[in-house]
């Protein structure tokens, strides 16, 4: 009798699974960097536009949804891996919305996909389209400094700036952010990149970039059994409930929809953080300029993960020892690398991240109007 029960709920999760896969459209058309069945669902709800362009990277401006607005806007840096929708992942899992809901102007950088062609360095990302482009968010909404937010390399990137211009941040914040990597005291990719096991060359010369697939799998093998197996048992066993099984599909098509990263930036980052050490340590140069992790002055918040393995907390935490700022604070969520941003509990916390943020950007001004500010820049994308 057991036996034909569960048979009978198992059918039931198959079709509930077959009824959820034919509503998300199928899956994308197969590609040798993504060689995955990546599900068509909708993911990045929040209506934006492109408001700046240069070399097929995006700058996004979301739409405001309050009346006034704090006059320091933010712009979220975000890694060159994978893709940045993850911060707004479903209406219910957004970080862009809590900020926009707590009455932020929000811009986001969208690295877009490298190739064989579009192979740029670490200082350009740095020290080129970061630095046009906090420049634009600047010209735009007339102000003097913005504030930033950058999640995972995004966090690393972001430090490099806030080092090299502080004049131009009012603002810090890091999100699961690889900045210190003592290995011993941090694991994670960490452990994962060290010397002794891995250089990043040898990807390089096979392949003249990064290849998605290949950033995809190195994370799942952190934690084989559960992304390789566990994660999907226990889907079906789950699949008529059909909200967890939507959730399911977009993170799915989040972590297998990645993106192909220029070999120096990733080569570099590999070398001169993951394994030297040399953010933290006063080591980094950017076109020549050290990278002097004394000059963040400014206040600095970390937020990270209890259960993040691919950023342990002590990967960001540790890194504040060596900053300038006499103005820090740590958020801790419950979640993982991506839990962080994307989990109910998780998001409760980044309330108290956007309280702490306001205290600290100024007035409440009304809100920019959201299409003309761009308009100047040329044609204007609704996305």
């Amino acid at each position: 009798m057991i036996f034909l029960i569960e048979f009978m709920r198992n059918i039931r999760r198959a079709m509930s699974l077959m009824e959820t896969c034919s509503e998300c459209r199928g899956f994308h058309v197969f590609d040798p960097d993504k060689p995955y069945l990546i599900p068509r669902v909708e993911v990045g709800a929040t209506p934006k536009i492109v408001v700046y362009n240069d070399n097929g990277v995006n700058l996004y401006r979301y739409s405001p949804v309050t009346e006034k607005q704090y006059e320091t806007p933010i712009v979220i840096v975000y890694a060159l891996i994978n893709k940045p929708y993850i911060l707004d992942l479903a209406p219910n899992r957004s970080v862009v919305r809590r900020f926009l809901q707590a009455g932020f102007d929000v811009y986001l950088i969208d690295w877009g996909e490298a190739d064989l062609v579009q192979q740029f360095s670490l200082d350009e990302y740095v020290d080129g389209f970061l630095y046009d482009f906090i420049e634009e968010v600047k010209t735009q909404t007339n102000s003097d400094k913005v504030n930033i937010l950058g999640y995972c390399m995004g966090g690393g990137m972001a430090a490099m700036y806030a080092a090299l211009y502080p004049e131009n941040v009012k603002n810090l914040i890091l999100l699961a952010a690889t900045l210190y990597f003592e290995k011993n005291e941090v694991g994670g990719m960490v452990k994962l990149s060290d010397k002794r096991f891995f250089d990043p060359k040898e990807i390089i010369d096979a392949y003249g970039y990064i290849p998605a697939w290949f950033l995809a799998e190195r994370f799942k093998y952190l934690r084989p059994v559960e992304n390789y197996f566990t994660k999907y048992i226990n889907m079906f066993l789950n699949a008529e409930n059909k909200n967890l099984l939507e959730d399911f599909m977009r993170m799915e098509k989040w972590i297998h929809d990645g993106v192909n990263v220029a070999p120096m930036a990733y080569y570099r980052y590999v070398k001169e953080m993951y394994q030297d050490n040399a953010l933290a340590e006063g080591r980094l140069f950017i076109n020549g300029r050290r990278v002097d992790p004394k000059r963040i002055t400014m206040p600095v918040a970390a937020v990270v993960g209890e259960k993040d393995h691919l950023a342990p907390p002590p990967n960001t935490i540790k890194f504040l020892d060596f900053i300038g700022s006499k103005d820090k604070k740590v958020f801790r969520t419950p979640g993982g690398h991506v839990g962080t941003a994307i989990s109910r509990k998780a998001l409760t916390v980044w309330d108290e991240v956007a309280k702490w943020l306001g205290k600290r950007s100024g007035k409440l001004i009304p809100t920019r109007d959201w299409i003309t500010c761009g308009w100047r820049y040329g044609p204007i994308c609704p996305i």
